[in-house]
């Protein structure tokens, strides 16, 4: 209870806590990007190809049956008729077969080895630009949201400017064209203002294509961490920071 109350009364901290930082938003990539998905399934139907082309070097085994119901009579010339006994005859089939040399078949076993380790590269290569488009749209939704910081403080700056110029002409201290130059000023930070948050949302939608989640609070990048390349088992490439 302590440590809740004590998270309640930072909103800061509680903020930083629940930001998503880089690897969050590359982990949501991984399962939300259709771009990787397809290239994921690409890949594993990439894998099938060498168990199909070895199917073609292996012996076959067939196995069949028939079933026949057999029901005769004799007919005698006086017209009477004899009915004997009716029965059902049944057969199977079973047959091993194994190819001795088949060229083509080994000529499409080896490519569908070639094919497996293209299907690989490229996946590799889906991977890293994975990585990079999920490193960039971050990077954009980070320089966005700072740099609406900045334009809502210049902003603000201005508005303070242009109450002062108003009071000045008020009072005689400054002419009508320093007021007019200050609602310019104003005018100015208000547009910069529309565009920044445009352009904030747009880079949140980039985001959001990529993760498949709607956007949230990104942790900035910590200063004095340098990046590192992970293991790949673990974060399929992704680099970390230390």
């Amino acid at each position: 209870m302590k440590k809740l109350a004590w998270l309640l009364a930072t909103p800061l901290l509680v903020s930083n806590v629940l930001a998503a930082d880089l690897m969050q938003v590359y982990r949501d990539a991984i399962d939300n990007d259709p771009t990787f998905s397809a290239a994921r399934s690409t890949l594993d139907a990439g894998r099938e190809k060498t168990p199909q082309a070895r199917a073609g070097l292996l012996p076959s085994l067939t196995l069949s049956g028939n079933t026949v119901w057999n029901e005769n009579e004799i007919a005698f010339h006086g017209g009477s008729t004899l009915a004997k006994p009716h029965f059902n005859s049944n057969g199977y089939n079973l047959s091993l077969s194994q190819p001795l040399f088949r060229w083509q078949n080994w000529v499409g076993y080896d490519q569908s080895k070639l094919q497996v380790v293209q299907a690989e590269a490229n996946f590799v290569q889906a991977r890293q630009d994975l990585i990079l488009r999920v490193a960039q749209a971050y990077f954009d939704v980070i320089y966005a949201t700072e740099n609406l910081k900045a334009v809502n403080a210049n902003k603000l700056a201005i508005v303070q400017q242009l109450e002062l110029a108003k009071k000045s002409f008020e009072v005689g201290t400054a002419t009508i064209t320093d007021t007019h130059e200050a609602q310019a000023r104003y005018d100015l930070a208000s547009a910069q203002e529309i565009a920044a948050e445009s352009d904030l949302e747009v880079r949140q939608r980039i985001l959001q294509s990529i993760t498949g989640k709607e956007p949230s609070t990104l942790a900035p990048p910590r200063k004095g961490r340098r990046v590192v390349t992970a293991p790949a088992e673990r974060h399929e490439g992704m680099g970390v920071c230390r």
